[in-house]
């Protein structure tokens, strides 16, 4: 008996623990079914960037590059889509509040299948206290912030390179908070705001960096130098604080003065700060427990990825693209160097058993020539043309071919060629051709080729051919110049003109190509500005991406300011487009013109024909005092619209049959600003002289009648697109020949009642005066 009640016991206990367990097992599989649809992320990254901050400003050469270097760590190890980088170069103010609306309109579309969405806003270039300088035009701090907090996301993260930036964290007191989580496991909701500086602070690029102290040193930080935690994950204030100490260090001996980074944090949630994680992205180099000191990383090409600081006693993994990367290695007593290849997926150990010791550069400081020292500032060239300057001994050399390897202070004159493989401050003459490999200071002349590799600040002066890397001053060829990334000066040639962006002047009766952004003016029989222009382009023909003045025969543009020509086109102008024909798809000024088109206008156009998108255009049927019924179209804006009117008489004895007389008018009017239910006025000329065919034939000329008519009327909107409208008249009827044909002065042209007067100058000309009134029916946009 107790064995069967303790196997029935047995048996009842397996059963409900099966289904506990069972039960147990079916609620956790649903929790984790649900768990990714509520944990998703979705990352959106916008990357602005605005080299040209408008008149008398520096054009920047870099900002283009950070906003790429931002985007680039974000996609490859802070999980942001490609498809959902957005990179913006040079915008109007208009254009980057329409890139955020698009971006909140796919968002939109988005939400619905659940998670978090996140937007990380960049931006590099030209600020002041006011606002972001985007060319001429200024964002204001306060509009530009409260667009990034009105965006269609949980959490907003805005990081700003650029002068006086520190102003946006102001406009609510920037304080520092806790940290604010941006991983799967966060309920987080709010913003944070990063500048680069503080709000009367200078943000400022370095050449030897390629890019900015500020955006260089946030890149780094993201790209594992800021992991302090060391767990394989940068968080945003690890990111901050990194970028902080470095900008700060990196910018205390600059002419622009210490620099201090920014922020303000509004954010509400749990867990941790996340940006980036190096776990599983991309190629990893970790960083032995040994090595110590400061550690520059370049790319195969020479760029400067990462630099960061490091102490012994930890190690430090940094997170980058797969490819052959230098490794330097700086501390107070040596400089070592070694190379790693980099594959994706593995990590590459480098300890400091790798490293190798290494010459430094020559002439790096303000002192002896030669002296193995580092440069005390971070511009290396500076220092090394400074040095070069104040103790280099000036000397001149004459030679078929002059070749000169060390840095050279003087003049080299040459029969067939000259060339330099180091700085060079003086002068290059020779017959064919000069080449300067780095930077040089002075003149470049011969009768084929001058070439500048690095940077020229001076003169290249030949028939044929000049190029340089970047140039301060002029360049005069009979055929063509070259200047791939910068010119500050004039460029003369009588074929072609290129540079990469320039300040200053490009005159050719040929060919001026601008590749960039620039500031300055384009004189040509073509002018061509790839990027953008704040200047002007005066030429036959003239194609600008963004351009300040366009004057010529033909002017192209996707955004300008100002356009003269016989004919303009553009997709959108600022203040003014005057010619014959003008087109804009976006008029945020006004057109003047014979014939001025435009799918949307913001300001009326005034022209003999407007035709606006978003204007006036209507259709109506009248009849007015004289028995005249006429179709009269209208077209343009409420302020200004043109009219065309066509119409016939019905005979006095018979109104329903029509006399010979055929009328042509063309006129204008205003509806006084207003649409739908509105009062509008209209003056029109008629042309009444069809009839005489039937008569003389169809060889005769005339003219017979002029008819001048003022209307004022009002329309009634009955509903969208339906109305009708009634109105009073003024008309001047002038007939130039008034004896031969008084008969049909007398017959057609009077109103049906008698209340007209005539007046009569001479024999030739009569004119009859009287008023009238119209009514009819409306149709269209009115």
């Amino acid at each position: 008996m107790f064995r069967m009640f303790f196997w029935i016991f047995f048996l009842i206990f397996t059963g409900l623990s099966f289904a506990a367990q069972s039960s147990l097992q079916s609620a956790q599989s649903l929790s984790q079914s649900a768990q990714p649809q509520d944990a998703r992320i979705n990352r959106y990254v916008v990357a602005i960037s605005a080299n040209n901050g408008g008149n008398n400003r520096p054009m920047l050469r870099y900002a283009e590059s950070d906003a790429k270097s931002f985007a680039n760590v974000l996609k490859e190890m802070g999980g942001v889509q490609a498809q959902n980088v957005t990179l913006i170069k040079q915008p109007s103010v208009a254009s980057l509040q329409r890139e955020f609306n698009n971006l909140d309109n796919k968002i939109s579309q988005v939400k619905s299948n659940g998670g978090r969405n996140e937007i990380l806003v960049y931006y590099s270039g030209h600020a002041d206290d006011k606002g972001l300088r985007l060319g001429n035009e200024n964002y204001a701090w306060k509009e530009f912030r409260d667009r990034i907090d009105a965006l269609n996301a949980d959490v907003k993260i805005a990081v700003i390179d650029a002068c006086g930036s520190g102003a946006i964290t102001r406009a609510k007191g920037g304080v520092a908070v806790p940290a604010f989580m941006v991983d799967e496991s966060s309920d987080m909701k709010g913003y944070a705001f990063i500048t680069s500086s503080t709000q009367d602070e200078a943000s400022q690029e370095s050449d030897r960096l390629r890019g900015s102290f500020f955006t260089h040193s946030l890149v780094s930080g993201l790209r594992g130098a800021g992991d302090v935690s060391g767990d394989g994950r940068v968080t945003l204030s690890e990111a901050y604080q990194f970028a902080f100490n470095e900008t700060l260090q990196k910018t205390e001996a600059t002419m622009g003065g210490a620099q201090h980074p920014s922020r303000d944090m509004n954010l509400a949630g749990t867990g941790d700060v996340v940006m980036t994680d190096l776990n599983g992205n991309g190629a990893l180099l970790d960083l032995a427990n040994d090595v110590d000191g400061r550690l520059f990383i370049r790319s195969e090409s020479g760029e400067l990825v990462a630099e960061l600081s490091k102490k012994s006693g930890h190690s430090i993994s940094l997170g980058l693209p797969a490819g052959k990367y230098g490794v330097r290695l700086e501390t107070s007593a040596t400089v070592k160097e070694t190379n790693v290849a980099l594959v994706n997926g593995k990590h590459q150990n480098l300890a400091l058993a790798n490293f190798k010791d290494a010459d430094v550069e020559k002439t790096v400081i303000r002192g002896e020539i030669g002296g193995n020292r580092v440069c005390s500032s971070d511009d290396s060239v500076k220092c090394s043309l400074d040095s070069l300057d104040h103790n280099g001994s000036f000397r001149t050399t004459f030679n078929f071919y002059d070749h000169e390897k060390e840095p050279r202070k003087g003049m080299q004159i040459a029969l067939a060629a000259t060339k330099t493989d180091d700085y060079m401050l003086g002068s290059q003459v020779s017959l064919f051709s000069n080449i300067a490999d780095k930077e040089m200071h002075g003149l470049q002349g011969s009768f084929i080729v001058n070439i500048a590799k690095e940077r020229l600040d001076g003169i290249q002066l030949n028939t044929f051919l000049n190029y340089a890397g970047s140039l301060d001053g002029a360049q005069g060829s009979s055929s063509l110049n070259i200047v791939k990334d910068r010119l500050d000066g004039v460029q003369l040639s009588a074929i072609f003109n290129y540079a990469g962006s320039f300040n200053g002047a490009q005159v050719a009766p040929g060919l001026n190509v601008a590749g960039g952004n620039s500031i300055g003016a384009q004189v040509g029989v073509f002018n061509m500005a790839v990027d953008s222009l704040s200047g002007a382009q005066v030429g036959l023909l003239n194609i600008a991406e963004q351009a300040s003045i366009q004057v010529s025969l033909l002017n192209f543009a996707r955004y300008s300011d100002v356009q003269v020509s016989l004919m303009n086109f553009a997709r959108e102008v600022n203040s003014s487009q005057v010619g014959l024909i003008n087109y804009v798809k976006n008029a945020k000024g006004r057109q003047w013109g014979i014939i001025n088109i435009a799918p949307h206008a913001e300001k009326s156009p005034i022209g003999l024909l407007n035709i606006v998108g978003n204007g006036l255009w209507s259709l109506s049927a009248n009849i007015d005092e004289m028995g005249n019924t006429a179709l009269n179209f209208k077209v343009g804006t409420a302020l200004m619209y043109t009219a065309i009117e066509m119409g016939r008489v019905l005979k006095k004895d018979n109104l329903f049959e029509y006399d010979d007389l055929y009328l042509d008018g063309l006129g204008i009017g205003t509806q006084f600003g207003q649409y739908g239910s509105h009062w509008g006025a209209e003056y029109m000329y008629i042309r009444q002289d069809e009839h005489v065919h039937a008569r003389f034939g169809p060889g005769y000329q005339g003219p017979f009648m002029d008819h001048h008519r003022l209307r004022l009327y009002r329309t009634m909107k009955l509903f969208t697109g339906f109305g009708i409208t009634t109105g009073l008249s003024m008309n001047v009827l002038a007939h130039r020949d008034f004896e031969q044909f008084e008969w049909l002065f007398d017959r057609l042209q009077e109103p049906r009642g008698e209340w007209h007067a005539d007046l009569k100058k001479g024999h030739e000309t009569q004119y009859r005066v009287w008023p009238g009134f119209f009514a009819g029916l409306t149709v269209g946009r009115f």
